[in-house]
């Protein structure tokens, strides 16, 4: 069994200050490329820009809007705690995820336009 590296940059629109579920386009990568089983790092070198793990849903997306404000949210300290990258494990050609947890692209420029994401996959291919 071969262990191999590939690496795609994706391309994220985004109004300038929001949080986009990227899973899907995570997703499409990974079975794409045929990642059989390894990990995937989804990390962002936007500036003012995250990408975490977390339950996609409003009430929780608030209270991380709110932690950000209190961040001072183009500030380092937002991207020191929350981070701009995130590890997944890829099991059967699959993001092995758990049952509500998604990854999430959080862009804090507010500045409207297209932001890079980049999608790092090691492990054995098809």
């Amino acid at each position: 069994m071969k262990v191999t590296v590939r690496v795609v940059r994706l391309r994220i629109g985004s109004s300038g200050y929001e949080a986009v579920d990227i899973t899907e386009n995570v997703r499409e990568v990974v079975k794409g490329l045929g990642l059989i089983n390894g990990v995937v790092v989804t990390h962002t070198p936007s500036k003012y820009c995250l990408v975490t793990m977390i339950e996609y849903e409003p009430e929780l997306l608030a209270d991380l809007e709110e932690f950000m404000s209190k961040c001072g949210s183009v500030s380092g300290l937002a991207e020191a705690l929350v981070g701009k990258s995130v590890v997944a494990p890829v099991v059967n050609n699959d993001l092995a995820l758990g049952t509500f947890k998604r990854l999430v692209f959080i862009d804090l420029s507010r500045s409207k336009g297209e932001k890079e994401v980049v999608v790092a996959l090691e492990g054995t291919f098809k």
